[in-house]
């Protein structure tokens, strides 16, 4: 389900029948040159790609350059990963005073707080 141009209450309860039955939500909207996205995909596996990590042979080379491990770009392998999504509801209801709070705001955008 894709939304833009809705009231906030609209968004709160479209997410949560969505979340409940497993349906991919996404909301959007632009004001001017500001705008927002939010995506709850619930429970979402994926696979990723990642390069493969050759071991280097002990005894051929020395110094700190030979000890790191070496990334062979044409060999890949395929990684499994979950990620869980959450509610637009609780996206919205953190809580950004006290200690918790400190690095996540040097992390969030101006943006962010005109847009709520």
């Amino acid at each position: 389900v894709c939304l833009t141009c809705c009231s906030r209450e609209s968004m709160l309860r479209i997410n949560q029948i969505c979340h409940k039955n497993g349906i991919k939500f996404f909301s959007g909207d632009v004001f001017g040159y500001h705008g927002y996205m939010f995506s709850d995909l619930g429970d979402h596996e994926f696979v990723e790609e990642k390069p493969k990590v050759a071991k280097v042979s002990s005894g051929v080379e020395d110094g700190p350059e030979a000890k790191r491990a070496r990334m062979d770009t044409a060999e890949t392998t395929m990684v499994k990963k979950r990620l869980e999504f959450c509610l637009l509801r609780d996206a919205l209801a953190v809580e950004w005073r006290g200690e918790k709070a400190t690095a996540a705001l040097r992390r969030t955008a101006p943006d962010y707080f005109l847009l709520q």
